[in-house]
């Protein structure tokens, strides 16, 4: 990865795993500078981690090449126009405000000449294990883009999205999938202790099924029904589980649920653009 200069605005968890992440692949921390609102937490932040913090906004963006908004949705108004003044060198801007579309980061910017990066992560990547959809905008070139897909690779895997819109969809999968796999393990767990499992098994056992699963399932990159199968042998326990699945129609709750996110998605970024 090019060294470049890089500042993020906002430290909050992404920020961190993000810069977490460069530290951990010898970026330079020099190169690396944090300003938040709060400026005790970005200097805690710099000390801790043996980057830059500059409290000014204008002196903390004057020699980035890359911007990141690593602020909430709800504070990217205030963020953008914080910057706008400072940012005839044209930077980068690679924004990780869930649900912003680049249009309403440009007009809160007002301009519309930057390069561009919307990223959507997953709260995985706080420790190493995201997954994260990313579009740019026609300005941004190839190396701005390497460098974009670079950053979100130190903390998992990525993927280049060539419509905004399939961001929407990225966020009702991988945005959201933490929280269904979570409620996932919790059904587990409570129907275990049910079974007469003590709380402290049936959580732990619930979670090492699902990482196993997991890992069985990339280390492999065998079609998901066929794993599936693989465990359900006819006549078995597992296929019978499976059958009250199937009944209850589990892959069409799913759908809806995911449908659901993504339709709730696109109407966020409605509203952000009127924030």
């Amino acid at each position: 990865m090019q060294h470049k200069n890089i500042t993020f605005i906002g430290t909050g968890n992404m920020a961190t795993a993000l810069i977490r992440g460069l530290i951990g692949a010898h970026y330079p921390g020099q190169c690396i500078t944090a300003h938040d609102l709060n400026p005790d937490k970005s200097q805690a932040l710099a000390t801790e981690l043996g980057i830059r913090h500059e409290a000014d906004p204008a002196l903390a963006v004057k020699n980035a090449a890359i911007i990141v908004l690593a602020v909430k949705p709800n504070g990217i108004r205030v963020a953008c126009q914080t910057l706008k003044d400072h940012l005839q060198h044209k930077p980068c801007i690679i924004s990780v405000a869930a649900g912003v579309q680049l249009a309403t980061i440009a007009r809160f910017l007002e301009t519309d000449a930057l390069a561009m990066v919307r990223c959507m992560p997953n709260t995985p990547a706080l420790i190493g294990c995201g997954a994260t959809g990313l579009y740019a905008n026609a300005n941004a070139d190839h190396a701005e883009r390497e460098w974009a897909e670079s950053l979100f690779r130190a903390v998992g895997i990525v993927h280049w999205c060539n419509q905004e819109s399939a961001l929407d969809a990225i966020t009702a999968l991988s945005g959201c999938g933490p929280a269904y796999i979570f409620l996932v393990m919790e059904a587990m767990q409570e129907a275990a202790e049910a079974l007469g499992l003590d709380e402290n098994l049936a959580k732990s056992f619930s979670i090492q099924t699902v990482l196993g699963a997991s890992r069985v399932a990339l280390e492999t990159m065998q079609p998901l029904a066929k794993l599936r199968k693989q465990v359900a042998s006819p006549g078995g326990s597992t296929e019978k589980a499976l059958e009250v699945f199937e009944q209850g129609n589990l892959k069409a709750l799913f759908a809806r649920a995911m449908e659901s996110a993504c339709k709730q998605a696109k109407v966020l970024s409605t509203h952000y653009d009127n924030i």
